[in-house]
């Protein structure tokens, strides 16, 4: 009796899957691997995404150089990709200034050799994209007697800048470190320096 039940439920299953449709079958596993197809395609892609992101991300940092020649504040891209100016603002406690002639004259009013021999920049640096380990020197002053009295004035300057990456992320650096902003900051031509219109 055992016999007769066991080959009944062989029996049973046999002709249940005699009963499903073999088209059926391949069509709910080529479904099967469709879907897990698209799952990997789209985690492929955000991973692209985040590897370009990477690969085109600037880090801008600005500090005060020293060497036997003279001293003056210095600007450098150490990320990955280009950084374009948008912003760049000097100031103290008490104002923002307009050029460094304008600096100069507030900080050493009495000085009467600090000129163009003695003063070294890059210039305006608004709208200029920054590459990847490039330096800006935005000023350096030669050691003279009078720029050695101008030297102590010069930590009370504070240098903001707004950048932004090709993929338009936006930058502020103040204190000398990036921070990623929301939006690219709207522009203050009164607090801008070097602006023309």
């Amino acid at each position: 009796m055992k016999v007769k039940l066991y080959n009944y439920s062989n029996m049973k299953i046999i002709n249940r899957l005699k009963k499903v449709n073999i088209n059926f079958l391949v069509a709910g596993s080529a479904l099967f691997v469709s879907v897990c197809a698209l799952f990997l395609s789209i985690q492929e892609v955000r991973i692209m995404r985040s590897q370009q992101k990477a690969s085109m991300y600037p880090y801008i940092t600005i500090g005060k150089s020293y060497n036997a020649r003279g001293f003056g504040i210095q600007m450098k891209n150490s990320g990955n990709g280009l950084a374009k100016i948008n912003s760049y603002q000097i100031y103290n406690d008490s104002m923002h200034f307009k050029d460094w002639f304008d600096v100069l004259q507030t900080l050493a009013p009495d000085a009467k050799n600090i000129n163009y021999n003695v003063i070294s920049t890059d210039g305006n640096i608004r709208d200029k994209m920054i590459s990847p380990g490039e330096n800006v020197n935005l000023i350096t002053l030669k050691w003279t007697s009078e720029t050695r009295k101008l030297e102590g004035l010069f930590n009370t300057l504070k240098v903001k800048v707004s950048y932004s990456s090709l993929l338009d992320e936006q930058w502020t650096v103040q204190e000398g470190v990036p921070n990623q902003i929301d939006e690219k900051p709207t522009l203050e031509p009164a607090k801008e320096f070097d602006y023309s219109n």
